[in-house]
C-alpha cells in the first residue's frame, strides 16, 4: 500500500514537473534548436555579428505588433485585422505629414488614433455585439484595405520628413533606433502584463470571463482594451516602417504580417485559447520567425517557399499548444 501510494506521489510530481517545464521552457527551446539548425546549416554565415545585428533589427517593428498582439490572444480572441491597419496606418502618417503638411508629432498622434479607433470598433464589436472575433476582425481588415485603397487611390507617398527619415536611420551600439523603441515598447508591456491588475484582468477573463465578473472583474472593458492596445501596436508599427523604408503605402502589411504576428506570439508562449502570453516570451517569438526567415534567406530559398514553411511552422505551433494544454490539465 505504501510503495502504491509512493508511485502516485512520483507519478503527480514528475507530471508536474513536466507542466513547469513546458510552461516555462518550450519557447526557449524552439528558439535554440532554430539556432543549432541555422549553426548547422549555413556555419560560416549564420552566427556572425553583422547577421546577428541584422535579425534583431529587422525584427523590431514585427515585434512591437506582436505584443498587441499577445494582449488580445490572452483574452482568447484574435486579430486579423493588424496587417491592414498596419498599412492604413502607414498611409495615413505619410498623408499628415507631408500631403498636408502638419508637424510629425501631430502626424503621429493622429495615426495612434486611428489604430486605436478601429482597435476599438474590433473591440465593441466582438465583446457587446458579442461576434467571434475571427469574423469581426477579417471584416474589418478588409474593410479598412479598401478604405485605404480609395483614399490613397493605391498611390505611395514619399519622400517623408528628414526628422522622420533620422528616426529610422539612427543607430546606437550597433542596433537601430527601432530596437531602442522596441525596447522600451517590451518593458511598458512587461510592467502591464506582469506588475498591473489589469495584466492580471487578462489573465482571468483568458482562462474563465464568468468567473472573472464574479469577482468584479471587467470582461467588456478588458476586452476592448486589448483590442484598442493591438490597434495602436500596429499604427506605431506603421510609423516605424514608414520611416525605415521612407515610403507610406498602403500595401504594407497585410495578410503575411499579421500571420507573423500570431505566429510569432503562439511560438513565444502565448496561447490560443486565452490566459497565457509574456511580453518577452512574444519577442523571442519574433526573434524565433525571423532567424528561420534569415536561415531560409541564407540558403536561396524563394519568398514562395518561406510563405510554405511559415504555414507549416504555425500548423506545428498549434499542435504543440494542444499538446501542451494537455500536459498542463
Amino acid at each position: 500500500m505504501a510503495e502504491t501510494t509512493q508511485v502516485a506521489v512520483e507519478k503527480i510530481t514528475g507530471r508536474q514537473r513536466a507542466r513547469n517545464f513546458v510552461k516555462g521552457y518550450g519557447n526557449i527551446i524552439i528558439f535554440a534548436a532554430v539556432w543549432v539548425a541555422g549553426m548547422i546549416i549555413r556555419p560560416g554565415t549564420f552566427i556572425t555579428g553583422t547577421n546577428m545585428l541584422g535579425i534583431i533589427n529587422q525584427a523590431a517593428i514585427a515585434a512591437i505588433c506582436c505584443l498587441g498582439m499577445t494582449f488580445v490572444l490572452m483574452t482568447g480572441g484574435i486579430d486579423l485585422s493588424v496587417g491592414y491597419l498596419l498599412g492604413f496606418c502607414a498611409y495615413i502618417f505619410g498623408w499628415t505629414t507631408v500631403s498636408v503638411g502638419m508637424p510629425v508629432f501631430i502626424g503621429v498622434l493622429i495615426t495612434l488614433a486611428v489604430g486605436a479607433f478601429f482597435g476599438f470598433v474590433n473591440g465593441f464589436l466582438v465583446q457587446i455585439m458579442k461576434i467571434p472575433a475571427f469574423i469581426v476582425t477579417l471584416g474589418t481588415g478588409y474593410i479598412i484595405f479598401g478604405i485605404a485603397q480609395i483614399v490613397s487611390n493605391g498611390k505611395a507617398i514619399t519622400p517623408l520628413p528628414d526628422n522622420v527619415l533620422a528616426v529610422g536611420r539612427a543607430r546606437f551600439l550597433g542596433l537601430s533606433s527601432m530596437v531602442w523603441i522596441m525596447l522600451l515598447v517590451v518593458a511598458i508591456c512587461f510592467f502591464i502584463l506582469h506588475k498591473t491588475t489589469f495584466g492580471r484582468a487578462l489573465t482571468s477573463v483568458g482562462l474563465n470571463k464568468e468567473a472573472s465578473a464574479l469577482s468584479g472583474i471587467s470582461a467588456n472593458f478588458t476586452t476592448i482594451m486589448v483590442y484598442v492596445i493591438c490597434g495602436i501596436s500596429s499604427a506605431l508599427g506603421a510609423i516605424l516602417m514608414a520611416a525605415r523604408v521612407n515610403n507610406s503605402v498602403c500595401t504594407m502589411g497585410g495578410t503575411e504580417f499579421t500571420f507573423t504576428a500570431i505566429t510569432a506570439a503562439v511560438l513565444g508562449g502565448a496561447s490560443l485559447f486565452g490566459g497565457i502570453g509574456t511580453a518577452w516570451g512574444s519577442v523571442l517569438g519574433v526573434l524565433t520567425i525571423y532567424t528561420i526567415q534569415n536561415i531560409l534567406g541564407l540558403m536561396g530559398v524563394n519568398y514562395y517557399m518561406y510563405t510554405a514553411v511559415q504555414s507549416i511552422i504555425i500548423l506545428i505551433a498549434i499542435i504543440f499548444e494542444n499538446v501542451k494544454n494537455r500536459l498542463l490539465q
